[in-house]
């Protein structure tokens, strides 16, 4: 999707000015358009902070802006951690140039303590870099903590004890404008629930079912394979992306457009058949879920994939048999890249929340909130296994 009339000049104009006068950005004319500009939200004033300025100077600046693809990052330290660089701690705001290092004096601006768990440090973030380095397409990285949904681990922030929950992320999206690719460099976020919440806000997301280890993302392999391609359609980048992260345990690439729309529906039907076979088949269903790929530090998100499988091997209602196929045949359109270790085999690139007992269930009351908790059956299905 081409934006360059989205935002217009007179927007631009008085965000650039009100920022400048609060003395939280410097004010600078426009760049000229790019192909891509790529945005990376560092949230790591937390245990994370060691690997702030690494992965500027050893991932962002190796590549660094050109006329095509420009480059910013947003990135906020904390205390305890990482003493390089004078120990900065507050919220700096770079536009990543080839070689730069990850200093004061390389900030675009210092933008004090800022809350990278406060939906308003996003919108301003996404907001001032849209504004300065207009682009046909937009790429939103978030680099830190998380886990899917549940509240109280995404992009964590503690200095601010705070963090960028689900709601939070959708009250921020209509202010965000529509970004190309969304990326989650953090824990357990390639969810179901996570793809329906940037549905018809993107066109791919890319992320891991599993914990993420210190790598992450490789920022330089991705980012440099678009460098010499700036004509990358958010599908191709979404899937370099996907394939930088050769030492984690899991990854994919997922479309999140209108092609989301069959999986989405098969999984409500599928619920719903779920439901009414509950009782004739709740033993098979505890076996099928027992044998489902799941993930250490998150038992309770499940491959829905492979839980779709096991549920079809394992009970002999036609109907759910059915279903169940329907939401495997889904896969094909919406994943576009999925890579695992061998020993996660049954990992197919999506997640779906499924609680085993009540313990698990500890935050299903927010969990109701959510987009696909409202607009599928699976919650109710949910709540029939266990009350």
């Amino acid at each position: 999707m081409y934006r360059s009339s989205r935002l217009s000049m007179i927007v631009g104009i008085l965000f650039v000015l009100a920022t400048s006068i609060s003395g939280t950005v410097s004010a600078a004319p426009p760049a000229a358009q790019a192909k891509w500009t790529v945005m990376v939200y560092i949230s790591g004033d937390n245990n994370l902070e060691d690997y702030v300025v690494k992965d500027i100077e050893l991932e962002l600046a190796p590549v660094g802006s050109s006329a095509d693809v420009q480059i910013v990052a947003l990135a906020d330290r904390g205390p305890g951690y990482d003493t390089s660089y004078g120990d900065w701690q507050t919220t700096k705001l770079y536009h990543v140039t080839q070689g730069m290092k990850a200093d004061a004096a390389s900030a675009v601006a210092d933008w004090g303590e800022r809350n990278m768990g406060d939906k308003q440090t996003l919108i301003d973030f996404v907001t001032w870099t849209e504004t300065n380095y207009p682009a046909d397409h937009y790429a939103l990285y978030f680099w830190g903590h998380g886990w899917s949904w549940h509240p109280g681990w995404v992009m964590q922030d503690d200095t601010d004890a705070d963090t960028l929950d689900y709601d939070e992320t959708k009250a921020a999206i209509p202010s965000l404008g529509f970004i190309d690719v969304i990326g989650y460099d953090g824990c357990n976020m390639a969810s179901i629930e996570i793809l329906k919440l940037w549905q018809g806000h993107a066109t791919a997301l890319t992320g891991s079912q599993e914990f993420v280890g210190w790598d992450g993302l490789e920022y330089d392999v991705f980012l440099g394979q678009l460098k010499a391609d700036p004509a990358m359609t958010a599908d191709q980048l979404a899937i370099a992306s996907s394939q930088s992260t050769v030492t984690d345990k899991t990854w994919s690439a997922i479309a999140v457009d209108s092609r989301l729309n069959t999986l989405i529906t098969a999984v409500d039907q599928w619920s719903i058949a779920l439901k009414n076979g509950l009782a004739a088949n709740k033993k098979k269903y505890a076996n099928a879920f027992s044998a489902t790929k799941s993930y250490i530090q998150a038992p309770m998100d499940k491959d829905l994939y492979d839980m779709a499988f096991e549920i079809k091997t394992r009970v002999t209602d036609s109907n759910i048999q059915a279903k169940s196929q329907a939401v495997m045949n889904a896969f094909a359109g919406v994943v576009l890249h999925e890579r695992h270790v061998a020993n996660y085999d049954g990992s197919h690139g999506i997640t779906i929340y499924h609680p085993s007992n009540k313990n698990q269930k500890v935050d299903f009351a927010y969990y109701l909130t959510l987009d696909f908790s409202q607009q599928t059956y699976w919650d109710e299905f949910l709540k029939a296994y266990i009350p």
